[in-house]
Parts: C-alpha cells; structure tokens; sequence
C-alpha cells in the first residue's frame, strides 16, 4: 500500500523500511530534484526511517548517487540500497555501500535475476526447499551486502568490509572474513558454517561474538557457528 504517491515517484512501506519507486520519465536530474522538495515536504513522515530507491533504467554515476545519499542524511534519512534494471548503476551503488537488491528477492549479489528452481513431477519438497536457499558462486568483496529470507550458500570467500544477512543458514565454501548474520529473524537453531571461520562479527538470532584477533599461525579448519547454553560456540564441521 502505498504512503504517499505522485505522478513521478511512490512511496510504500516494505519489510526493512520504506522502497522510493522513480517513474521512468523524466531524466534523473529532474527526477532529483522533485524528490528533494518531496523530502523537503514529508520530512516528518520520512525522518529516521531506512530507504530504499528504486532508480529503474536510468544510468547514475557515484556522484549523482551520493548527492541523493547526502539529501537523504541531511533529513535523517538512511539510504541502505539503490535498484536499477543498469549494471553501471548497481555498479556505482555498490562502490558507495549500497545494496543493490531486497532482502527474499531472487536476484544475485549483482542485482541479476535468479533462475527459478525447475519443479519435478513428484518433487515438489525438493522445490520448496530450493527456493528458500540461494547460491552465490563467487567473491563477495568488500563492501558489498547480501540479505536473504532463506538459507545462504557461497562458494568463495567473503571478504573483510562484507556483509550477509540471512533468516536461516549460512555455508561459506571457502574463507569467512566479513560479517555475518544467520537467524535474523530469531532462529536460534540457524548455524554459519565456513571451511576457515574467521569472521569479523558473527551473529546467530539476538546473540553476538566478536572473533579475536587472528593467530597467523592458526591452521584454518571447517567450522560450525551454533547457539549452545545462551551463547555462540564453534565446533568442527564434521558434515
């Protein structure tokens, strides 16, 4: 439902926060300042909430991205992820911090469309559970943030300054460095798994750890995240 609407931009409440949807016409500078005197005119209403902007097929580079971003900080507004159908878009979100998809939407860390999971005759189960899940076979680099309503699995490493946030598991098939969120809905039986768990925070439902400092002559071996007795424990991965 949406809060507020004009014939150039709506605005309606999701899950984690509020979605800005642009109209495709007119140009992104006209787009922008509309927006602005928007702000201006529903300051109140939008003051200390989280925002997504759904930008469409407009191309914007990191300065025009940014402007927008500062628009929004100096109306106590957070800008948390920029949508576009344009890679160079989602490209330039991504070098400022932004997501570039919702959280429970099948897109990839890129903000590309995921395959829907191809149903069998008699295995309907099986396609349900595929599409709680996602797979990312790369790098998740610095900066970038990936939020799931399922179960996570990366294949490659996750690297310091990166972020993934999941309702349910996650399994990184290679090194875990950045920060990690499994059970963010409250599951307290959610695990993270990593053949090297060395995350900067690792978090499980309301629970919380801070990885000490490395030992650089520890020997990396799989391990599994859990809450046990009120607290999160590492165990090995034996499965």
């Amino acid at each position: 439902m949406n809060l507020e609407a004009t014939s150039q931009l709506s605005i309606k409440g999701i899950r984690d926060g509020l979605l800005l949807t642009l109209a495709p016409q007119p140009s992104f500078d006209d787009a922008f300042a509309n927006l602005s005197n928007e702000i201006q005119n529903q300051g109140d209403f939008l003051r200390n909430s989280r925002i997504a902007v759904d930008l469409g097929g407009r191309i914007v580079n990191t300065d025009q991205i940014g402007a927008m971003q500062e628009v929004f900080a100096n109306n106590g507004i957070a800008l948390w992820a920029i949508l576009s159908h344009r890679e160079a878009t989602r490209s330039a979100a991504r070098d400022l911090g932004l997501a570039t998809r919702l959280p429970g939407s099948q897109m990839d860390l890129q903000g590309n469309g995921v395959r829907e999971p191809v149903k069998t005759h008699d295995g309907e189960a099986a396609a349900d559970e595929l599409a709680n899940a996602i797979l990312i076979n790369e790098t998740v680099r610095s900066g970038r943030s990936l939020y799931f309503d399922g179960h996570v699995v990366i294949v490659g490493d996750v690297n310091p300054g990166a972020e993934i946030v999941a309702d349910g598991n996650v399994i990184v098939w290679g090194k875990l460095s950045g920060l990690v969120h499994a059970g963010a809905n409250g599951d307290e039986s959610a695990t993270v798994s990593a053949l090297d768990l060395s995350p900067t925070q690792l978090r499980i439902a309301n629970r919380i750890t801070i990885a000490p400092p490395v030992d650089k002559k520890r020997v990396p071996v799989p391990e599994t995240a859990c809450i046990k007795d009120e607290q999160i424990v590492a165990e090995a991965w034996n499965r």
